[in-house]
């Protein structure tokens, strides 16, 4: 194994446990809580590539799948991903892949944009997919998904890119490190 696969590796690995770490920071509402998921999400989209991002919310979701209680407030199984919050663990893919979609030469304006984009679009698919589980009307569904996280979801999203672009100010992170991962 080449240095730059073992790299991409052990930068997966640590962003699984990483975001482990911060689903366990929880603000329980009706439904769908707050947690620290988004955040984690956005903050390692906006430092790694696409490979590394999809390896890592895979292996966390593959966690979760198994019984590791990675997801928020210690949870796990197939329940809590194809249950009715589902589509937003589901849907940290879509906002990872926005996010490094939109972060051209990782300016701060471009962090913030894409993070807010993919954070807007994960509430979006996770709603849908929580409206189609519960069979809720679109109305109830939007209050109960979306509302209540818009603003904590735009904080998150600065956050989030404010702390990548300390983080990127300070530590060269190769874009291409997990290029060999697929």
């Amino acid at each position: 194994m080449d240095k730059r696969k073992l790299r991409g590796l052990i930068w997966s690995a640590e962003l699984v446990i990483f975001l482990a770490l911060c689903s366990q920071v929880v603000i329980p509402l009706p439904l769908v809580p707050l947690t620290g998921q988004t955040f984690a999400v956005g903050l390692l989209a906006s430092l790694v590539d696409y490979r590394i991002a999809n390896w890592t919310l895979l292996g966390y979701v593959l966690l979760g799948l198994i019984g590791i209680p990675v997801f928020a407030s210690g949870t796990s199984g197939i329940g809590i991903v194809f249950g009715p919050t589902g589509g937003y663990i589901l849907a940290f893919f879509v906002q990872a892949w926005i996010v490094i979609a939109m972060r051209h030469k990782n300016t701060l304006f471009y962090l913030v944009a894409g993070n807010l984009m993919g954070a807007l679009v994960q509430l979006l698919l996770g709603t849908i997919w929580l409206k189609t589980f519960n069979q809720m009307p679109w109305p109830a569904a939007m209050i109960a998904g979306v509302v209540p996280f818009l603003i904590p979801a735009v904080i998150k999203a600065v956050l989030a890119s404010v702390v990548a672009k300390a983080v990127l100010s300070k530590i060269k992170i190769p874009l291409n490190m997990g290029q060999d991962l697929e």
